[in-house]
């Protein structure tokens, strides 16, 4: 288990939010503050690991989303990659079920889906293998330009990850 969760802190350093325990209210088990995760101090190897992957959940795929995912909808994804990964690597409540992607995921839209299958993969990847590299989508992307109308759907479609955005812009671009 120190191998994974020290793999997932080299990681979450090269994606620019190196790793802390520091004291946090009562309830909360970690956070992202000022771009670097905050895990309570204290915590079991179990609950280090299962919560420095919500918490990167939240990094890699709700940060920089826009538009804002939903807050709920941020906090189901990060907890169905919890229950994913700690399903795959045998830690947790988790240990005992049969991985089944279909069952934890079920009632999640259908982007939400792509999501957390997508940082799933990556958080697996990176825990099983201290040599993954960052992936393309979390590295420095090139602007794009837009030109539409006002109050006209722009769709956004990431082909690569299978993710859709949809804008509809107050003025023109």
């Amino acid at each position: 288990m120190h191998s994974y969760i020290r793999r997932l802190e080299e990681f979450a350093e090269r994606c620019g939010a190196p790793v802390v325990r520091n004291s946090l209210v009562a309830g909360v088990l970690g956070q992202i503050e000022e771009r670097r995760i905050v895990l309570r101090a204290g915590l079991t190897l179990e609950q280090q690991l299962l919560t420095l992957v919500h918490e990167l959940t939240h990094l890699i795929i709700h940060c920089n989303a826009s538009p804002r995912v939903n807050r709920t909808v941020c906090e189901y994804e990060a907890e169905a990659v919890e229950r994913w990964v700690g399903a795959a690597l045998k830690v947790g409540p988790s240990d005992e079920e049969t991985l089944d992607a279909a069952t934890m995921t079920e009632d999640l839209l259908a982007c939400s889906v792509v999501r957390v299958r997508w940082a799933s993969h990556v958080i697996l990847k990176v825990a099983r293998d201290s040599a993954f590299g960052l992936p393309s989508r979390l590295q420095s992307q090139a602007a794009v330009e837009i030109d539409a109308p006002a109050r006209e759907e722009v769709v956004l479609n990431d082909e690569l990850h299978g993710v859709r955005n949809f804008i509809r812009l107050a003025q023109a671009l």
